[in-house]
């Protein structure tokens, strides 16, 4: 019983993982001084942007998602990037949209 409910779970996992990869138009990790465009082609500005916060705050970590819903791009950061920076990268975003 405990092995099906098991396997279940691990294939609605990722199902569900492969239905947000599908969705996902790009992808930047950014740890330390490091930025990497892991997959996608993000806006230029959206990286530089980026760029100029890490500079600004060098122990920044996490990730910066662009998911594709319905006609727009909506941005989605990781919770280990400090929320006062989430905020930053939230409001530029709109405004270049």
């Amino acid at each position: 019983m405990f092995s099906t409910m098991s396997l279940i779970s691990l294939a609605l996992f990722g199902l569900l993982h492969a239905l947000r990869r599908r969705q996902e138009r790009f992808l930047i990790t950014i740890e330390g001084i490091h930025l990497n465009v892991k997959r996608g082609r993000p806006p230029q500005a959206l990286v530089r942007h980026c760029r100029q916060l890490m500079q600004d705050a060098r122990t920044l970590k996490g990730t910066v998602r662009g998911i594709k819903k319905g006609d727009e791009v909506v941005l989605s950061c990781s919770r280990s990037i400090p929320a006062s920076y989430r905020q930053d990268i939230h409001l530029f975003w709109q405004q270049q949209s």
